[in-house]
């Protein structure tokens, strides 16, 4: 594989889950506390295409911080 498909993958990944969830750690980084998500939470909004429709995502976006 060469590097322009790597980062096409990369890129790919981005695209469909949230950038600010830290998934080693199940930590929202989009929350002002960092707090901690539950699995359920993590897999209808972080690690879905759906990250768009969270609550603290929208917050978040809304805060413009």
């Amino acid at each position: 594989m060469n590097a322009f498909a790597d980062i096409s993958e990369i890129h790919k990944e981005k695209e469909i889950t949230c950038p600010h969830c830290n998934n080693e750690r199940s930590v929202c980084m989009a929350s002002i506390s960092s707090m901690r998500l539950g699995i359920v939470e993590r897999l209808v909004y972080c690690s879905s295409e759906n990250y768009d429709n969270c609550p603290i995502f929208l917050a978040k976006v809304l805060r413009g911080r």
